[in-house]
C-alpha cells in the first residue's frame, strides 16, 4: 500500500471520535496503581500528554556507549566471527548510512545467536563472516541532537527493547504489551489480510477511560497492521502532529512515527536511524519533534519518551534479564524466547520533569512506557508484562519543572539514496 494513500484513507473516517476517543474523563482513581514506585497517585502527576518516539534499530552502546556516568562501552571490545577471526568495535562516523556493509541481521534466529544463552558475544556470529558492520557505533560529536538531548534530559542505561526480535512485535509490544507476530514482514497492500490479530492496545484502555489519543505517522503506521481496523481512525499523518503541537491539540497519549516506510528504508532516505538511511537524517528528525513539543503550549505538561524498537543487530555488552511473559503466539513454532528481554535501546525522557541525569535503576522496557500510561490515569493493565514493568515515570522529579533545552543549529546534507537490498526489517 502507498503510505500516504493509507494514511490519506484512515484520517477521514471519524478521528477520534469513531474510536470514542472525546474528551477527557476527570473520574475517580485509586491509589493502587501508585503501589511499589513509591510515586504520588498518577491523578496527582503534573502532566497531561504522552508523546512516544520510536526509533528504528540501534544498541544502546552504538549510540550512547560514551555517556558519562552511564554502564556503556564502545572503543576496545572485540568478537569473533564464525571463522574465529577476531573484529574490533569501531567508530563508524563519517559514514552515517552503512551502504557498503549488510543490515546487521536481527531477526529472532539471529538476534538468539548474538545473546548466545547470556553470553551476548555472538554479534559477529549472525551475519556474513567479516562483516564489522554489528561493531560499529557513533560517538558524542557525531550525534549532536541526540548528544543534546541525553546530555541535558533523562537517559535509561537500563532500558530494554522488549524481546530478543525484529520491529513489529518489539512495537507490538509498545503498544499492546504482548505480540501475536515473531516476524517483521512487508506493510499490507490493498485488498491484503492485515496480519496481526491481537484486540486490545493502549488505545482500548484511553478509550474506556474517556482520554483522547492518536497515532500520527508518515505512513505504514503500526495500527495498520490490526485485523480488526479499530484504530484506524485516530491515525493521521506526521504532518498533522505538527500542526496540533503548534495548536495545543495533541491528545493525551500519542505515538509519533519517523519514516520507516519501505520505500524510504530500502533507498537510504529515512529518518529512523535504521540503516541505510542517514543517522543524519534522524537528528533532525529529533529536532523537528523536540522544536514542536517545546514550543508547544502543552510543554509545560507533557512528557516525551524517545527509545529504539530494537537494537537492529548492533553490539551491546549488557545481558538482557529474564521477564515474566503469558504470551501464547499462534502456528506450530519454532518460537522466539519471550522471557528475556532483548538488547538495550537508547531510551531518555524530554520533559520539564526529566532530570538532568543517568537513570540507572530497571530494568526498564518498553512496556515501562505503558506502565506510566496506566499509572497517570488508573488504566487496567492489559497483560502480565505491563502490569509488571517498572514504570518509567519513577525517574521524574515533579517536585520542580526545568526549561526546555535549545538544540544546536542542525541541518543534515540531502539525503543520499543508498540502494541496498540487504535489508532484513
Amino acid at each position: 500500500m502507498n503510505r500516504r494513500t493509507f494514511i490519506a484513507g484512515v484520517a477521514g473516517v471519524g478521528g477520534l471520535a469513531a474510536l470514542g476517543l472525546a474528551g477527557c474523563s476527570s473520574g475517580s482513581r485509586s491509589s493502587g496503581a501508585a503501589g511499589r514506585t513509591g510515586l504520588p497517585k498518577g491523578a496527582d502527576a503534573p502532566f497531561d500528554t504522552v508523546v512516544v518516539v520510536m526509533m528504528e534499530n540501534r544498541s544502546f552502546d552504538s549510540m550512547l556507549g560514551w555517556l558519562p556516568g552511564a554502564d556503556g562501552k564502545q572503543a576496545g571490545l572485540s568478537y569473533l566471527d564464525a571463522t574465529g577471526t577476531s573484529y574490533s568495535t569501531w567508530r563508524m562516523a563519517p559514514d552515517f548510512q552503512g551502504c557498503e556493509y549488510q543490515d546487521p541481521l536481527h531477526l529472532w534466529q539471529s538476534v538468539a545467536t548474538q545473546f548466545n544463552d547470556g553470553k551476548v558475544d555472538g554479534f559477529m556470529r549472525a551475519g556474513p563472516a567479516g562483516d564489522p558492520f554489528p561493531l560499529g557505533y557513533y560517538e558524542q560529536a557525531d550525534l549532536p541532537i541526540m548528544s543534546t538531548l541525553a546530555t541535558n534530559y533523562t537517559v535509561f542505561d537500563n532500558y530494554f527493547c522488549s524481546m530478543l526480535g525484529p520491529t513489529w512485535p518489539n512495537r507490538l509490544y509498545q503498544l499492546c504489551g504482548t505480540t501475536d507476530l515473531a516476524v517483521t514482514g512487508f506493510f499490507p497492500q490493498p485488498g491484503e489480510p492485515r496480519p496481526c490479530n491481537l484486540q486490545t492496545a493502549i488505545f482500548d484502555r484511553t478509550a474506556a477511560a474517556g482520554l483522547t489519543a492518536a497515532y500520527y505517522s508518515p505512513g505504514e503506521p503500526m495500527t495498520g497492521l490490526f485485523a480488526s481496523e479499530k484504530y484506524d481512525s485516530i491515525t493521521h499523518p506526521y504532518e498533522q502532529f505538527l500542526t496540533d503541537a503548534a495548536a495545543g491539540n495533541l491528545p493525551n497519549v500519542c505515538f509519533v512515527d519517523p519514516d520507516y516506510t519501505a520505500e524510504a528504508e530500502f533507498t537510504g532516505t529515512s529518518n529512523d536511524d535504521h540503516p541505510y538511511g542517514s543517522v543524519l537524517n534522524g537528528e533532525a528528525f529529533l529536532a523537528e519533534v523536540h522544536d514542536a513539543i517545546t514550543s508547544s503550549p502543552q510543554w509545560d505538561r507533557t512528557v516525551m519518551v524517545v527509545n529504539f524498537d530494537e537494537h537492529g543487530g548492533f553490539f551491546d555488552h549488557v545481558v538482557p534479564p529474564a521477564v515474566a511473559d503469558d504470551t501464547v503466539l499462534p502456528g506450530d513454532g519454532p518460537f522466539p524466547n519471550l522471557k528475556n528481554l532483548g538488547f538495550r535501546v537508547p531510551a531518555m525522557v524530554v520533559s520539564p520533569f526529566a532530570p538532568q541525569k543517568v537513570e540507572t535503576a530497571g530494568p526498564y522496557e518498553h512496556t515501562s512506557v505503558l506502565r506510566m500510561i496506566e499509572w497517570r490515569w488508573d488504566l487496567e493493565p492489559m497483560t502480565i508484562r505491563d502490569a509488571q514493568a517498572k514504570n518509567l515515570a519513577d525517574a521524574l522529579d515533579f517536585s520542580t519543572r526545568r526549561d526546555a533545552v535549545e538544540l544546536p543549529a542542525f541541518t543534515p546534507p540531502p539525503p543520499t539514496a543508498c540502494v541496498n537490498t540487504n535489508h532484513f526489517g
